[in-house]
This record gives structure tokens, sequence and C-alpha cells, in this order.
């Protein structure tokens, strides 16, 4: 139960203390003034680093000299790199290394290896010094900057990506805004045409019942001029009648 308990509470300390873990640069990196210095580094998840400082250091293990500030507020989480112009230094030497710190937390910083800032023309000195620790003979040296260090460097991200899909999206919705004004402005068009048809219909209606209404009036003005008619003939021989009836009475 003891050792259980131990056991726990030791991956617990060191998941507290978990740190970035730099690759680059190495003891093998040479970078002349101006050209790219390249650092890369472990991402863990629970790391929890994201607010990354990033410094060009110089001195010995036990007298470390910050020199400028190439980076800040990296999330190390989901970023592994970074990159900037090597600044003009003096010595060129193997006497260079980057410090990383998590915020304003310094107790828990981790650096890269010593490397090599050379001039333009790629000549380099000796470092100036060597110290022993723990059985290993280290060389050092401190350094001192002849020009500043720009801070607009460039780090891994994937912010790009999110942006295309996001205007990827928005060109998509604004279609789909177009074909529906299309499809109301057809819609507006088709309504229209059978507004047309329905009048020219209505239309169609009011003059075929005009023309009954005609038909009509014809059909009875003639009825009236045979019914006219009709009587005139009867009182025509109503009185042909009488006048032959006078004849045979005389």
């Amino acid at each position: 139960m003891f050792t259980k308990t131990f056991s726990l509470l030791t991956l617990a300390a060191l998941s507290a203390q978990a740190i970035v873990t730099p690759t680059s640069p190495d003891s093998n990196t040479v970078v002349k003034v101006g050209d790219k210095i390249e650092a890369l580094w472990t991402v863990d998840s629970v790391d929890n680093w994201n607010d990354v400082t990033i410094q060009l250091m110089t001195g010995d293990n036990l007298q470390m000299v910050a020199l400028a500030t190439v980076a800040e507020g990296i999330d190390g989480t989901t970023v592994s790199s970074y990159s900037f112009d090597a600044p003009d230094v003096s010595p060129y030497s193997k006497i260079y290394f980057l410090q990383f710190t998590n915020g304003d937390v310094t107790t828990n910083a981790t650096w890269t290896t010593r490397f090599t800032i050379a001039g333009a023309d790629g000549s380099t000195t000796e470092p100036e010094n060597s110290t022993v620790y723990s059985g290993t003979t280290v060389q050092w040296g401190t350094g001192t900057l002849l020009s500043s260090v720009s801070t607009d460097g460039s780090s891994s991200s994937n912010s790009t990506s999110t942006g295309t899909t996001s205007s990827s999206n928005s060109t998509s919705e604004s279609n789909v805004s177009t074909v529906s004004v299309s499809d109301t402005a057809s819609s507006t068009s088709a309504s229209a045409s059978e507004s047309t048809f329905t009048s020219g219909t209505a239309s169609g209606s009011g003059s075929k019942t005009v023309a009954a209404a005609a038909a009509t009036s014809a059909s009875a003005s003639s009825s009236s001029s045979s019914s006219g008619a009709s009587r005139n003939q009867v009182g025509l021989g109503a009185i042909v009648f009488a006048g032959l009836l006078g004849l045979v009475m005389l």
C-alpha cells in the first residue's frame, strides 16, 4: 500500500514539474550572423506551457547572462518551433544557448546546449573558458550583442488552415444567399406571369359575357320584331274578314 502511494505521489510530482524539452539548436549547430536560428522543442499536452518565453543566453552554467528576449507568449502545447535572425555578436564562438520559461516562472527553466554564432564569413574562435560540471568539461564564454534581435520571428501554427476554412464557409453562405435571391426572383416572376394569365382569362371571360349579352339582346330584338309582325298580320286579316262579312249581309 505504501509503495503504491509513493509511486502515485512521485508521478503527480513529475507531472506538476513537466516542461517542454528543447531539441535544437544543439552542439553541432553553426549559424552565421543574419541566418535563421531555428528553435525546436517537444510538445506535451500535459505540460501547460502556453505562455513560453525564449531568451538568447551566454555565460557559464551558474552565471547565465540574458542577451535578449527573442519571443514571448508562445503556446508551447500546440507550437513546436520558432525561428529568428541571428544577431551580430562578439565573440563569434560556441558560447550561446537558448533558455525557455513558462510565463514569469523561472524556477522550471530549460535550456538548449551551447551552439555557435559565426561571423558572416563563417569565422569563429574557441571558447575562452572551460569548467568541469559533474565530471563533464563544459567550454563556455560570455558574449555581447553588437546588434538588436528582431522579435518578428515565425512559429508553426494552424490559424491559416482555420482562416481558409472560415473564408470558404463564408463564400458558400454567400452562394446560398445568391441562390435564395434568384429563387425569390423566379417565384416573383412566375407569380407575375400567373397574374397576367389570370387577368387575360378574366378579360376573355368578360369579352365572352359581353358577347353573350349582345347576342341575347339581338335575339330579344328579333323576337320583338317577329311578334310585332305577327300582330300586324292578324289585324289585317280581321279587317279583310269583316269586310267580306259585310258584303255577304248586303
